[in-house]
């Protein structure tokens, strides 16, 4: 069964960030031809850190789910158990209900009954796997082309 899209972001491992332990002097920018140079320097490497740190790790993680070729057949494939799954269940109630009311089909009425859910769960599933598909490959287009980034992330994958 494949990870799905926020299950594989959620599990990304970012360490803490280690920025707030820097300190900075803000005289150190008065000191010498090149203190402001140097102040400059240190503030953007730490920033720089901190960005590899905390949000590196999920652009690799958006970019081996773009880039991941099994995605669209992975994702059909749920789609599809998960429309057979509530077929069953579907049928599992329906014949329940009518033991409880104590009624029982002919032949007849059984093969109708089972020919039409027959043809009503494959067409189903096969729309199910369509959708789920294309919906996987726009995804992957959308991370691909920039419109799916960590702004688009949900919050609690991020802020775990």
């Amino acid at each position: 069964m494949a990870v799905d899209f926020t299950t594989r972001l959620a599990s990304v491992s970012v360490p803490d960030s280690e920025t707030s332990q820097i300190t900075v002097s803000p005289t150190q920018a008065f000191r010498g031809d090149q203190g402001a140079s140097e102040l400059l320097g240190q503030i953007n490497r730490a920033q720089w850190d901190d960005w590899r740190n905390r949000f590196a790790p999920y652009i690799s993680a958006l970019a081996d789910i773009a880039d991941d070729p099994q995605a669209a057949g992975q994702a059909a494939e749920n789609a599809q158990n998960a429309m057979g799954l509530a077929y069953d269940v579907a049928e599992q109630s329906e014949e329940q209900r009518r033991q409880a009311y104590g009624v029982d089909q002919t032949a007849a009425q059984k093969a109708a009954n089972d020919r039409m859910s027959n043809l009503s769960r494959v067409a189903d599933t096969v729309t199910a796997g369509n959708q789920a598909r294309i919906s996987a490959q726009d995804r992957q287009s959308a991370i691909l082309a920039g419109g799916l980034g960590l702004s688009n992330v949900p919050d609690q994958v991020l802020n775990n």
